[in-house]
């Protein structure tokens, strides 16, 4: 089955279902809201990218539960980045300065990172849910997450035709070099 660029809608009733806890867990773990955003984001698109084989199970399988088990799992692996090794020593060599803070006119404009899927968002939202209530919510992040498993996915085709492409022209190079003569 192939991946559409659009989340369906069973995902985006996952995300609903799933949005609150995930958010106020990864805030729990990450400690702070930015790192609790790419965390949830990472998990939901993990999801995202499995979503099919995870609807199988569940429709044909008789799996009722495997996305909230995957999504568990998901989440305690991603979230292992956030504790700190027992073994890792507090000292590290590293020496912190602080310098002086430059008053706001003196200070470079902060740059700020926004991801492709971030500014795709009200494309790939659908019609019917662009009202603000949504926009802001579960299928705003689902849209977001789907839209980065789809480029995902896209991208490792693309890897694996090129691999499969230079396989194929290394073994047309072998096959057809003339022999060599002792």
């Amino acid at each position: 089955m192939r991946m559409t660029s659009e989340p369906p809608a069973g995902y985006v009733a996952f995300v609903t279902r799933h949005l609150e806890p995930l958010r106020r867990d990864a805030t729990r773990v990450a400690g702070a809201p930015e790192d609790a955003d790419a965390l949830y984001g990472d998990v939901l698109t993990d999801v995202a990218t499995r979503w099919t084989w995870l609807e199988l199970q569940r429709t044909r399988l008789g799996q009722a539960d495997a996305a909230d088990e995957f999504l568990g799992r998901v989440f305690a692996r991603r979230s292992e980045r956030f504790y700190l090794d027992e073994t890792t020593p507090a000292d590290d060599g590293l020496e912190i300065t602080v310098t002086p803070e430059l008053p706001p006119e003196a200070s470079p404009p902060r740059r700020v990172y926004v991801s492709n899927a971030v500014r795709l968002a009200p494309i790939v939202i659908p019609r019917k849910a662009r009202n603000p209530a949504f926009i802001a919510g579960p299928v705003c992040e689902a849209a977001i997450a789907w839209w980065h498993a789809y480029e995902n996915i896209r991208r490792r085709r693309l890897v694996y035709a090129g691999f499969v492409l230079i396989t194929l022209l290394l073994t047309l190079a072998n096959v057809t070099a003339p022999p060599v003569e002792p």
